[in-house]
């Protein structure tokens, strides 16, 4: 059967056993050490009921921090200017509370991450140590997504096989032609051939311009 006692009652029963163990009673100074170690326990057990909700969080917030440190940032940028949001910095104290971990154990998260649209800032009186760098506050830019850079590696790696190819074509004055995607500024225009010159042509355009191009930005229209 276990009975509920109130620390304050233990505490009473406490101060008793002390003033009866001082006067040399050996069963008052076995329950003294019996009561205060119990207490000790209890105080142990207080301490790691309040802290563990928070090492628990900490624990989750350090897992694909990256990831959860943008969104975050984005949630709360977005509370407060809109969708309008890149590139608005907010404060490490409100982003470590918004993840529910201290701003020292942010701080630490945050110093060895390498995020190519992340700008640490720093404030105009307190910072904090963020590697090498001091900042109070944090924001993301805008960036291009990885798979459309490796896209467009890919399609300037088969742009350049195709231009070896159309090199190798030869144009005369009279041809008819059409700018292909290697040069983006004038790109499906139509001209005519009025002079070749080695490896490139120029164009008489039929809007009225002139212009010296590659043989690999000109395909060759049928006469």
């Amino acid at each position: 059967m276990t009975i509920r006692t109130s620390t304050d009652l233990l505490r009473q029963i406490q101060d008793y056993l002390r003033s009866q163990a001082d006067k040399g009673d050996r069963q008052a100074q076995q329950l003294l050490i019996q009561v205060l170690t119990f207490l000790l326990d209890d105080n142990s057990s207080h301490t790691q009921a309040e802290a563990s909700p928070r090492a628990e969080s900490e624990t989750k917030v350090s897992l694909d921090f990256d990831r959860k440190l943008f969104d975050t940032w984005q949630e709360l940028a977005n509370e407060q200017v809109g969708d309008n949001f890149w590139s608005y910095p907010i404060a490490f104290e409100d982003l470590a509370e918004a993840m529910g971990i201290t701003v020292e154990r942010f701080v630490q998260l945050v110093a060895p991450l390498q995020i190519g649209n992340l700008q640490l800032i720093q404030g105009r009186s307190h910072n904090y140590t963020v590697g090498e760098q001091m900042a109070a506050s944090l924001t993301f830019h805008p960036k291009q997504p990885k798979e459309a850079k490796s896209d467009r590696g890919a399609a300037e790696a088969k742009t350049t096989a195709k231009s070896q190819t159309k090199e190798k074509v030869s144009f005369r004055v009279g041809d008819r032609v059409q700018v292909n995607a290697n040069r983006p500024q004038y790109a499906n225009q139509v001209g005519t051939v009025d002079q070749v010159i080695s490896v490139s042509c120029r164009v008489k355009l039929d809007n009225g311009w002139s212009a010296f191009l590659p043989n690999h930005c000109l395909d060759k229209l049928p006469n």
